[in-house]
């Protein structure tokens, strides 16, 4: 998901830490006594993307809090183990190793980026030791082995899904295109994008891109004006969008930008300085949903934190609980147990949405596309997977 670390880095260290943190001879605990079950949190709390890791971990302490006080899981309060991957993949296994061996976890959450999850999950994989993201979203986290799952969507998804909405919403017939091409995130919802949109009988009618720490977007946007485009997709995180918004309207081009999640953040429509009114991007869910549920967690969360929640707070959320029900469904404190218990589990209703864990581990659940108005972000609608497919 954001700030997805290039899996390049991610894949060239991983057989480094797996051959330093899964040693023959290295004993797993239980993961469980007899008044607790310990549950590891890696999640970067310091680095680049410090503000994703702090909103998974209040959202997942926000759970376990709730949890405790009702009684816990099968009689057993929750024990939080938290490891710092400091926004590296390197770190990411240290933190893995640690959570791994000696008095072990029972089930592991995290990470958020997808390269970090991708070093951690060897290594739990090794184990024997359920992991569970709650928001990497590249396709290949979960294929790192039978006991690697996920709550969130997956970019080919949500790539699709911007196509599906700019088409058929939208009524877009041409779209162009800026990705940040360092970016592992940002190229792959490019390339899922244009396929659907092209497949849909749309027109890419131009492609720039932009490298890493880039702020002069003029040439690429200079490229894009007059080529008659409908929408343009921008693939990148908040702090670029912001930016490049801004760029967009002094060069008079008054396009809708659509976007992905990684548009989310409180500070994305002040830095825009409102350049970004009217335009559109997917997410995991909505803090305007008027559901129960949502707005139920909002309250909790504003009441113990002071702010409003994002999707990585919901997400961090939901991890948790989904974690109490593969328990629950289990029946015992058994990791084989409740690895079939996380492969059968159906219709799960969290704060992100109703989702069953399909037969590559994966969650299968809708994205809501949402619609910037001031310095809110107001719901259309959510596009399920068959719409898609």
């Amino acid at each position: 998901m954001r700030k997805a670390l290039t899996l390049l880095i991610a894949l060239g260290s991983v057989f480094a830490v797996v051959l330093a943190g899964c040693k023959s001879g290295d004993e797993v605990g239980p993961g469980f006594n007899d008044d607790k079950v310990f549950l590891g949190l890696f999640v970067s709390t310091s680095g680049d993307i410090a503000s994703f890791g702090t909103d998974t971990k209040n959202g997942v302490e926000l759970a376990v809090e709730e949890i405790n006080a009702s009684g816990g899981i099968n009689g057993k309060k929750i024990e939080l183990r938290v490891e710092d991957t400091a926004s590296d993949p390197q770190q990411g296994g240290n933190a893995a190793t640690k959570l791994a061996t000696g008095d072990s976890v029972f089930v592991a959450l995290g990470a958020v980026a997808s390269g970090i999850s991708l070093n951690a999950a060897p290594i739990f994989q090794e184990k024997g030791i359920p992991m569970i993201s709650p928001s990497s979203t590249n396709p290949t986290v979960t294929q790192q082995g039978d006991k690697i799952f996920r709550i969130c969507y997956l970019d080919d998804f949500q790539g699709g899904a911007c196509a599906v909405f700019a088409h058929k919403d939208l009524k877009a017939k041409k779209a162009a295109i800026l990705s940040n091409q360092d970016d592992a995130y940002s190229t792959g919802l490019a390339k899922f994008f244009k396929a659907k949109f092209t497949k849909l009988g749309g027109e890419i009618v131009a492609e720039e891109s932009f490298k890493k720490g880039n702020s002069d977007f003029n040439t690429q946007i200079s490229n894009i004006k007059g080529k008659g485009a409908d929408i343009i997709f921008v693939p990148a995180y908040y702090n670029d969008v912001a930016l490049i918004a801004k760029q967009f309207r002094a060069q008079d081009v008054k396009t809708p930008l659509l976007g992905g999640d990684g548009w989310e953040s409180a500070s994305l429509t002040k830095n825009a300085e409102g350049a970004l009114e009217g335009c559109y991007f997917g997410n995991h869910y909505s803090q305007e949903d008027k559901s129960d549920t949502v707005q139920k967690f909002v309250a909790a969360y504003k009441k113990k934190y002071g702010e409003t929640p994002s999707s990585l707070a919901a997400l961090g959320y939901d991890v948790v609980y989904v974690t109490k029900a593969a328990i629950e469904k289990a029946g015992a404190f058994d990791r084989a147990k409740v690895l079939d218990a996380l492969r059968g589990l159906t219709d799960f209703q969290g704060v992100t949405g109703k989702f069953s864990i399909d037969g590559d581990r994966n969650a299968r659940k809708s994205i809501s596309m949402l619609k910037i108005q001031g310095d809110r972000f107001l719901p259309v609608r959510q596009i399920a997977p068959e719409e898609v497919e």
